[in-house]
């Protein structure tokens, strides 16, 4: 903007006996590599313990450090206080300062967890920051493919949440070649189905994560890699950061997804659900992913699929989709030294107990139900 004013002087000053220098042009998608959005929901729990702020320090530290590598930072800050004047704002992160694009709406009535807001937003960055490859990390409070009144899938903001049929609605054709959740619980089957035609990949964690999320600071040079974006360098990354604690601060799990391999990992398991004809007597003990106090009702997945009895070569053909589904996958050895980790595949997945569960939570809704659960005889609403 300096330098256009500039120009624009020097075209003016009769004074000036040198040719007027021609206009910048616009930055375009050709310009710039990559541009991420994080987009940061904040008007919760995690912005009055101040999470919002210091994890907005820790991408200054990266940004000053080079770690963008010619990319753009771009963060969408729902902050605490909405309903007090605190409007969100689209921010930009640079190696000099965290510089305001957009202040929005004071409106109480809408709320960051819409799914028009989040498309809003999208168009935002895209129109601010074009670049060639775009990335979006999801900030904030989750539980995973849970849609209920008194359960959130992913956001929280004043209260609101938003449905995983919503963020998925949001999401669509918007050209992410990555998503990375900095939020607890969103690696299940159910969400990583739903989710399918979001992004090629995606980063998760099958349990509830400590409150400081993504090591921002160490993890932006993976985010912000040439060429492809480097997802496993980024979990890993997270993992090893919290996997070096003691104690209690020791628990991490983290997930990358090919979602382009999911189909093959559906269609295997479908094989395996329709032979499910009764409710194997273990199914109560299957690994859990949650403690008592935050029940996500998520189980490892491949704990599940060996207890409902498929023949060996399904279970082979099974794991070998797993595996191409799962690119990345680790946890420590406990969840806040409370749930033992003694199973962690990398997807967790709901269980179903008896046939009144197929309602909970609105279960019958998941398209990962519809597609492949209810293939079962067992497991059909009509039954």
């Amino acid at each position: 903007m300096l330098a256009l004013l500039l120009s624009a002087t020097a075209c003016l000053d009769p004074s000036s006996d040198d040719e007027p220098e021609p206009p910048v042009p616009p930055v375009t998608a050709e310009d710039v590599h990559r541009t991420v959005l994080v987009y940061m929901v904040a008007d919760n729990s995690l912005g009055s313990w101040s999470n919002d702020q210091s994890d907005l320090r820790e991408m200054r530290t990266a940004a000053k450090a080079g770690d963008l590598n010619g990319g753009r930072l771009i963060v969408y800050h729902n902050r605490p206080g909405t309903d007090s004047g605190k409007a969100p704002l689209l921010l930009e992160v640079t190696s000099t300062g965290i510089d305001t694009l957009k202040t929005y709406p004071d409106d109480p009535e809408i709320y960051s967890v819409d799914a028009s807001r989040m498309r809003e937003v999208i168009a935002d960055m895209k129109r601010f920051a074009p670049a060639e490859d775009y990335g979006m990390v999801l900030w904030s409070h989750a539980n995973g493919w849970m849609e209920t009144s008194m359960a959130r899938s992913f956001g929280e903001d004043r209260r609101q949440t938003m449905k995983i049929s919503s963020l998925a609605s949001a999401l669509r054709d918007s050209d992410f070649s990555f998503l990375y959740f900095d939020c607890c619980s969103m690696a299940s089957v159910e969400v990583m189905w739903e989710l399918r035609h979001a992004a090629p990949v995606i980063v998760a964690s099958g349990i509830e994560l400590p409150a400081d999320g993504m090591p921002y600071h160490l993890t932006m040079p993976y985010l912000f890699a040439s060429g492809k974006a480097d997802m496993v360098g980024a979990a890993s990354t997270t993992f090893n950061y919290y996997d070096s604690m003691n104690g209690s601060s020791r628990t991490c799990a983290m997930t990358v997804v090919d979602t382009e391999a999911l189909q093959a990992l559906a269609e295997a398991s479908a094989d395996i659900f329709e032979g499910v004809t009764e409710f194997a007597p273990d199914l109560s003990s299957v690994q859990p992913y949650f403690r008592s106090a935050v029940r996500t009702y998520m189980y490892d997945f491949e704990d599940y699929v060996e207890r409902l009895n498929p023949s060996p070569e399904q279970l082979e053909a099974w794991r070998a989709a797993l595996r191409d589904a799962v690119v990345y996958k680790a946890s420590t050895p406990a969840l806040f030294n409370i749930v033992d980790l003694d199973r962690y595949c990398g997807l967790g997945s709901y269980v179903i107990l008896d046939q009144r569960e197929i309602i909970a939570f609105n279960y019958n809704e998941r398209e990962w139900y519809r597609d492949v659960v209810s293939r079962s005889p067992l497991l059909r609403l009509d039954n």
